[in-house]
């Protein structure tokens, strides 16, 4: 009776029942080693009652038998010359390999049989490495030491190949340290327990698979090609601290079949140095995560890393996973879609479609850092997305990564006060619901970010993306973030935040306004090259300059005055070239008179040069962040007069008065006047000698004499009518009761109105 050890596409616990059932009857039928042929190398197989003795003498041992099983109370044994010799049987009968009892080996040990193998209950094997495998190798290519399993048939003339052939251990099975325990085939299951300290533990499920060994030990394993009903599953014990343990299966034509599935132990904690590894990798198909995946480092070193990926990654509700480090870095949990990964709700759609549920992946949060990314594939654009689709909350310090072809959507708020928001992308990600993370950081050279959820509240913020559009509620540092500094950007850069540090430069290729940062206060520790814009400009918005701190950074240009960030298309920043501060706060201008002293009867025009201009926001004060001077400012207008500044204005102090008539939007002008002091003394009055009245005889014409007050009047004149008695005239002044009429000797004079010359102030634009 022929048996083919299979593994059905039944429920776990039902394959490992019907396969314990075969094997427990196959191993009772053909106990024993026999039939054994030596076909390479040098060796000799003894038998002595329930013992089995392989004496090796070369470094490969290549052994043909009939069949290969034990029962319980029986053992194998391989003396071999070192840890580095290798033995391979290949069991060329029809009947299934059945351990039921020991298997002992100083070196390493293939077991190659296409029939099945099982390790049962009770099953104990010691070796330096085990590799067990349904799939074929050849004698040539063990000899030469490359190790490529195939299920092409073919072996021995009576050998019937069975596609569906499995390997399992419901034993025992320990390696050497630094070994290694690979089981290989169409189906790989382990039910049992398997312990490989610091050394590599692999499921492999595939029709085609190639190992690399390397001093005593496995370098790797790759599926190369797919087998149909392809399974890797572990439901027992698995343990390779200090190494790796790998669940690798590719199936043939079953992309949405469950190809790798743990609901066992996974244990790859770190151990001397070296981090564990654990990997559930379905190449074509669905990879089941649940069960215990552990990769902690509890007495010391840094947390390892644990990978699931397949066409679908779905992840068991009550699933443990750790990279927890007691004193070094927590490790990190990758999880990869090659189509979406969808962060459910707990709801039937969330736990029905989505990768892991929410509340999952918040619990996990607390013990181990987490990436999730979804690709592409060729053929299938739409794809290639990660949905955050149910609230994620965590209060550590791990990171949550996000990476998506396509895109990413948060739908559901992320919170993470003392944590780390990644998110990479080569298309848009949005959101609809809030970010509250200590620290966040967003990747990928062509990506879009637009996060302005008004609930959003940052701490840091690091970039390397096409174009960033961030609005934080909280105060935002642009800074590091594990490697990432500052922000740079292909395409235009806009961050909103009450206050805005930078801690570290922004950057971008833009043209026309490539960065836009706008916040209450603004804080640059930068340095002067903070923002780089050459294909462009920078606008930086704040409400005042004394609560800035500019940190060398200049603009070169005036500053806007009494403008506001609004979110959009700023008119006036529009208008106005080149890199621009712009302050809420208004420019304030004061205009004060120069005090003036005058000499007795000396013309004074006031004009620009008797005005004082005093700037609240002297650019020179904030270490020329903007060019605002006295001497460089927007123009205004503003007249100065005093009548003091009128010809023949007695001795005295005069006013001296500002007015403000225009000026531009944004400045606050106020004035401050001054005095005008005619100082000096008159001429002396000269004494009246006492004369016989005459009457005058009454003149033919009238007399005409020139004022003695150039550039004031034109020219004054006594009316003969009436005249003024000389007696009270006093040298160099007019008769006190001669009226002056003005005489128009200026074509443009329309004799109603002194020269514009003669007027005490100007009008002056500044």
């Amino acid at each position: 009776m022929n048996k083919t050890l299979r593994a059905s596409t039944a429920s776990p616990a039902l394959r490992l029942f019907i396969a314990t059932i075969i094997a427990t009857a196959c191993a009772s039928a053909y106990a024993e080693p026999s039939g054994a042929r030596v076909v390479a190398g040098s060796g000799s197989v003894t038998s002595a009652g329930a013992s089995t003795t392989i004496q090796q003498t070369s470094s490969r041992l290549a052994i043909d038998w009939n069949s290969f099983s034990t029962r319980p109370g029986e053992s194998v044994t391989f003396n071999q010359p070192g840890a580095n010799a290798i033995a391979l049987n290949r069991v060329v009968g029809p009947r299934p390999t059945a351990f039921f009892g020991r298997l002992d080996a100083n070196g390493q040990v293939f077991i190659v049989n296409p029939n099945g193998v099982i390790f049962g209950p009770g099953a104990q094997v010691n070796a330096g490495g085990l590799l067990a495998s349904t799939l074929n190798l050849s004698t040539s290519d063990f000899m030469s030491g490359h190790y490529t399993f195939a299920g092409d048939g073919g072996w021995h003339r009576h050998h019937h190949h069975d596609d569906g052939a499995a390997v399992v251990n419901l034993g025992t099975i320990q390696s050497a340290p630094g070994g290694y325990v690979a089981l290989i085939g169409a189906r790989a299951i382990n039910a049992g327990t398997i312990d490989t300290p610091g050394g590599f533990a692999a499921l492999a499920a595939g029709e085609r698979i190639a190992v690399t060994l390397g001093d005593h030990s496995m370098i790797g394993l790759s599926v190369e090609r797919g087998a149909l009903d392809a399974l890797a599953a572990n439901h027992g014990l698995i343990q390779a601290d200090g190494g790796q343990a790998w669940l690798v299966a590719s199936a043939e034509d079953a992309l949405f079949n469950t190809v790798v599935n743990n609901t066992g132990i996974i244990r790859a904690r770190s151990a001397v140095n070296q981090n564990g590894v654990i990997r559930l990798v379905a190449d074509t198909g669905i990879a089941q995560a649940g069960g215990t995946l552990d990769a902690s480092a509890p007495n010391g070193g840094n947390g390892g890393v644990i990978e699931t990926s397949g066409t679908q990654v779905r992840v068991a509700p009550d699933v443990q996973v750790t990279t927890a480090a007691a004193s070094g870095q927590t490790g990190t949990w990758r999880i990869a879609s090659d189509f979406a990964a969808l962060v459910g709700g707990d709801d039937a759609f969330g736990q029905r479609f989505g990768t892991i549920q929410s509340s999952t992946l918040a619990r996990v949060l607390e013990s181990t850092n987490v990436s999730i990314s979804a690709a592409s594939p060729s053929g299938f654009a739409p794809f290639g997305f990660v949905l955050i689709d149910g609230p994620v909350a965590w209060s550590g310090v791990n990171t949550l990564a996000l990476a998506a072809q396509s895109g990413i959507r948060l739908d559901a708020p992320i919170s993470a006060p003392r944590g780390t928001l990644s998110m990479t992308t080569a298309g848009t990600a949005t959101q609809q619901a809030p970010i509250i993370a200590a620290n966040v950081a967003l990747q990928g050279g062509a990506g879009a970010y637009r996060l302005t959820n008004a609930g959003n509240r940052i701490g840091t913020l690091a970039a390397n993306a096409g174009s960033v559009t961030v609005d934080d509620s909280a105060p935002l540092i642009i800074g590091s973030i594990a490697g990432l500094s500052g922000v740079s950007a292909s395409g235009a850069v806009t961050l909103t935040a009450p206050a805005l540090t930078l801690a570290a430069p922004v950057a971008s290729r833009a043209n026309g306004t490539a960065i836009t940062l706008a916040a209450t206060t603004f804080v640059n520790r930068a340095g002067a090259q903070a923002l780089a814009t050459p294909n462009g400009r920078w606008l930086v918005y704040s409400d005042a300059p004394d609560t800035d701190a500019f940190g060398g950074l200049q603009s070169g240009n005036l500053a806007l005055w009494g403008d506001a960030y609004t979110g959009g298309a700023d008119a006036r920043a529009t208008s106005a070239s080149g890199n621009r501060f712009a302050f809420h706060a208004l420019q304030q201008v004061t205009l004060t008179a120069i005090n003036i002293d005058v000499p007795f009867d000396t013309p004074r025009t006031l004009g620009p040069n008797d005005v004082t201009i005093a700037l609240r926001y002297n650019g020179a004060n904030y270490g020329h962040a903007f060019a605002d001077s006295p001497t460089n400012h927007e123009p205004f207008i503003f007249t100065v007069t005093s009548t003091g500044a009128t010809p023949g204005a007695a001795i005295g102090t005069y006013a001296i008065t500002i007015t403000a008539t225009g000026g531009p939007f944004g400045y606050k002008i106020t004035t401050q006047g001054g005095t005008l002091r005619i100082a000096g003394t008159p001429p002396p009055v000269q004494p009246v000698t006492p004369v016989t009245p005459v009457t005058p005889e009454t003149p033919q014409t009238p007399v005409t004499t020139v004022a003695a007050l150039p550039g004031i009047l034109d020219s004054v004149r006594t009316d003969a009518a009436n005249p003024a008695p000389l007696y009270n005239a006093t040298p160099g002044l007019q008769p006190e009761s001669a009226p002056l009429v003005q005489q128009r000797t200026d074509s443009t004079s329309d004799g109603s109105r002194l020269p514009d010359d003669a007027w005490p102030g100007h009008v002056c634009r500044m």
